[in-house]
């Protein structure tokens, strides 16, 4: 697989963002906890420069903090899907991701971006079924390393490769890649807009791209103090501060040059007997969901405290918790009303000419 090219120092050199990489995990779980928990204080002081330069590595040590948690409840893919009666997460979230990878038409020889990739689930799964070669970009240390031993463990390491970047400065050429996707990653981005035009760039002219984020519906009221809690409860748990709507999020798409070719909320697919929050709801009853239900959450989040006092788990690993289950029955909350979509779906085309990216 030809690896992208690196940008040239020329390219680095004129109007880029303020640095290339700004998160970098270390240090113990503790401190990783208390640099996350400053990202509530900056979204609350709206310090949009400060939230620029620091918000990533914030972002970054929530990952440190939640990564060993998402695993042990959620396998290898960190993200939600429309789900169909009788069909399970992991089943629901190979079909979504089967679909994007149809709807960017992937295939051997397709060189595609994961924006935010976690620990490589889906950027796995994608190159296995597609022959696609795939580079996953992420701002968190551990995760890149559990993606690329993953990787390799599947015999993948030819069409796979990982790169720890800021996807808001990411050191490499422009127009390097035909394809580019996320699930439910540039939610985390300090500045929307920002990322959105360091993902045109990426794109060669004529690639496409499928956005699967989180965004609040045309049902949340800002009026409404209920809306306004559950949204401020699913933002702080879940590192997630100023999530757009639905249509904030084509208009940014549309704003950084790409043509829009096609939108939708995935969460209105769901079956209703499955909508995209059982998971987390207690109605999935197996051995491998227990972790992510309510009694599976509270017998963690007491395990945690016991194993912590006793010195076995690191400090600060019953907070973690603690913060997991405010996460998860926040979602649940929002779900139930109506007012929030893990999966709204923006597919789009940089046109041809590389136009402008401002409109």
């Amino acid at each position: 697989m030809a690896e992208p090219a690196l940008r040239t120092a020329h390219d680095t050199a004129e109007t880029r963002h303020p640095r290339p990489v700004s998160a970098n995990s270390g240090g113990d779980l503790r401190e990783a906890l208390d640099d996350f928990l400053e990202l509530k204080e900056m979204a609350a002081a709206q310090e949009a420069d400060r939230a620029l330069h620091d918000q990533p590595q914030m972002v970054s040590r929530f990952y440190d903090v939640v990564t060993k948690f998402y695993e042990y409840g959620w396998g290898q893919s960190f993200h939600f899907a429309p789900r169909r009666s009788g069909e399970g997460l992991h089943a629901a979230q190979r079909r979504q991701e089967a679909g994007v990878s149809a709807l960017l038409d992937l295939g051997p020889g397709v060189e595609v971006a994961d924006i935010g990739c976690g620990v490589g689930g889906p950027l796995i799964n994608m190159a296995r079924t597609t022959g696609a070669s795939i580079t996953g970009l992420n701002f968190n240390a551990y995760q890149i390393e559990r993606g690329r031993k993953a990787a390799h463990k599947a015999g993948l390491q030819e069409t796979c490769r990982f790169l720890l970047a800021n996807y808001l400065d990411v050191p490499l050429a422009d127009g390097c890649f035909d394809r580019a996707y996320s699930f439910e990653a540039i939610c985390h981005a300090p500045d929307r807009s920002l990322c959105l035009k360091e993902l045109w760039r990426l794109v060669r002219p004529g690639g496409e791209i499928a956005l699967t984020e989180w965004c609040l519906t045309d049902r949340f009221d800002e009026n409404n103090s209920l809306h306004r809690d559950i949204r401020d409860r699913v933002e702080f748990a879940n590192a997630t501060p100023s999530l757009p709507t639905t249509s904030q999020q084509v208009a940014a798409v549309d704003a950084a040059g790409f043509d829009v070719l096609s939108s939708r909320d995935q969460a209105r697919d769901s079956d209703p007997d499955a909508p995209w929050y059982r998971s987390l709801q207690g109605r999935d009853v197996s051995l491998a969901s227990f972790a992510r239900v309510p009694a599976g959450r509270w017998l963690t989040a007491k395990a945690t405290a016991v194993l912590e006092r006793l010195l076995i788990a690191p400090a600060g690993t019953s907070e973690a918790s603690r913060i997991l289950n405010v996460a998860a029955d926040a979602l649940v909350e929002a779900g139930e009303a109506g007012i929030f979509t893990p999966c709204f779906l923006v597919h789009a085309r940089k046109p041809e000419d590389g136009a402008s990216t401002v409109r």
